[in-house]
């Protein structure tokens, strides 16, 4: 069902661009050439296939965008718990909810959340070994590389002691 949103969100988002784009063209174009018409910029049949390829992408999309990865940690996720939540924090989010077994955080700032279409959730499922990551791709690797960063200068610190 989740899929199915994330779908039809993107379908929207890309109507709307699409809208837009197209429209400013029309404003500037119907100023050059008196008459034209919205439809006239496109050839006769092509909006059927546009909304078709605007689906097709809508539906591969959240495949391609949002990603599980297993993060590799020396022993249970309690151990880094204060850690991810710098590294959170420090991202620019905030605990959404801390449940056993699962934490999740979304982006602090409404304006990019607004951005990301509320599709902003990184999820830790907290409850083996490995701890797993789900979210949105882009995110998840800026995550996943500054908690690894984080992971070994702690490994480092704690060597040097």
């Amino acid at each position: 069902m989740k899929y199915l949103i994330r779908a039809l969100k993107y379908l929207v988002y890309f109507a709307v661009i699409f809208f837009l784009i197209v429209g400013i063209v029309y404003l500037f174009s119907a100023q050059k050439m008196a008459g034209l018409s919205f439809v006239d910029l496109f050839k006769e049949g092509s909006l059927p296939k546009i909304a078709l390829f605007f689906v097709a992408v809508a539906a591969i999309y959240p495949k391609l965008s949002f990603y599980r990865k297993d993060v590799a940690l020396d022993g249970d996720f309690t151990k880094y718990a204060e850690l991810v939540d710098g590294v959170m924090k420090d991202l620019d989010y905030v605990v959404e909810k801390r449940e056993p077994g699962c934490v999740t955080y979304i982006k602090k700032s409404a304006y990019a959340r607004l951005t990301r279409m509320y599709e902003d959730r990184i999820t830790f499922e907290t409850g083996d070994v490995p701890v797993y990551v789900e979210g949105y791709r882009k995110d998840l690797l800026r995550i996943l590389s500054a908690l690894n960063y984080r992971v070994r200068q702690q490994q480092r610190e704690g060597e040097t002691e």
